[in-house]
Order: structure tokens, then sequence, then C-alpha cells
């Protein structure tokens, strides 16, 4: 397996383009805003998009997603159905929410809102070589996503290098530190892939993270 790491946005948002596991096909992990980069890379490497799995729904994490079904029609995208409603309505809760704390980003791709999909997927346990695990607290439908073959978790939002997801933007602290709480109890040596900033594992974040400790 191999993971292609592409940052965009105003806020360093990280898109993961997992890929040579099965032919062309590849997965994706979040949709940030713009998406121009993880497109090129995607069709230079002559790669297929399988699905965009979702690990919530704030907007800097989706608003790729017109962008990328432009590029690759057809592409399923999943997400908790506790985040469906960031996704509704053209994305209508997301654009306030993104008109609030960065106005570039909301204006830019206010003319792409119309390409925004209406329907979407939602989450069982697993998907392909992927557990699905409920991980409530920064919103009330965070995921994260982890192989326990590969040993990696995608962590979104709810865990960082030395830090924490927050919680004042629809979220939970309560069940963020329970959320917390099962990650601690994955393997140690399980890389961490988060929503920003740089990767960790688990181990490193039991000793080190301020939030943990």
């Amino acid at each position: 397996m191999k993971i292609q790491t592409i940052v965009a946005g105003d806020f360093g948002t990280d898109t993961y383009i997992v890929y040579d596991f099965d032919g062309n096909r590849c997965i994706l992990v979040d949709a940030p805003f713009p998406y121009d980069k993880a497109i090129r890379f995607i069709a230079s490497n002559g790669l297929s998009p399988e699905a965009l799995l979702l690990t919530h729904g704030h907007f800097d994490h989706i608003f790729g997603i017109p962008a990328l079904l432009e590029a690759f029609p057809g592409t399923d995208i999943f997400i908790d159905g506790n985040d469906m409603h960031f996704l509704e309505d053209r994305a209508e809760e997301s654009v306030r929410m993104a008109a609030a704390l960065s106005p570039s980003m909301a204006s830019s791709i206010a003319s792409q809102l119309s390409a925004f999909p209406e329907t979407f997927s939602t989450y069982e346990d697993r998907f392909m070589m992927f557990d699905i695990i409920r991980t409530p607290g920064h919103t009330a439908g965070s995921v994260c996503i982890y192989s326990e073959k590969e040993k990696i978790l995608f962590s979104g939002d709810t865990l960082f290098r030395y830090g924490i997801g927050r919680t004042d933007l629809g979220g939970s602290s309560r069940d963020l530190s329970t959320s917390l709480k099962r990650l601690m109890a994955l393997p140690g040596d399980t890389i961490v892939l988060p929503g920003h900033g740089m990767n960790t594992t688990i181990e490193t974040e039991r000793k080190g993270n301020p939030f943990l400790i």
C-alpha cells in the first residue's frame, strides 16, 4: 500500500490518496479545497478513485468534492450519518460556517456549489481493507479509518500530533474523551495520519500528548 499526502487550503488540511493495492484503484480520504493537486496526482498516475472516505463533515474537509466529481464522475462518497447535515442542501450549513471562519474560501467555492452532490453513502463497520471506527467528539459523526494489517490510522480531526480536535463546532468534549481512550487502546506502533499537521504514532501520543496525560 502506498499513501500520498497532499496539503490544501487555508487550514492546511491533509488529503490522502491510498493506492497500489488493487490494480489502478485508489481510495481517497477527505477532500479539502482546492483539490487540484490531488486530481493531478491521481490522473498522472493513472489511478481510478474507488471512493472518497470523509472523516467528518467540516467544510475544510469536503469543499473539494465538486472538483473531484467533475474529474472522476461516479466516485462514491462516504460519511457517517451523524454528519450528513453538513452536506445537505448543497452543503448550506458548511458554507455558513466557512463564511464565518474563512470568507475567502467561502467566496472561492461559491461558484462550484451547484455541482455539490445531493446523495451520499453512509458507513458500515468496514470498507474494503479498513475498519471504520466511530469517534464522535470533534463532530457527532467523526470517524477514524483504520487498517490493522498496515498499522495505519487516518484520524481526521480527532487526534493530532500532540493535539486533539476542537469541540466548539458541533462537538462534545465528553464524547471526544471517550473516543480518544478508544484510540489509545490501539497498538502503539500504529501510524497516525491526521487531518492537519504531521504524522505521529499511538505510542508517541500516549507518552507526550499533553491533552491525554
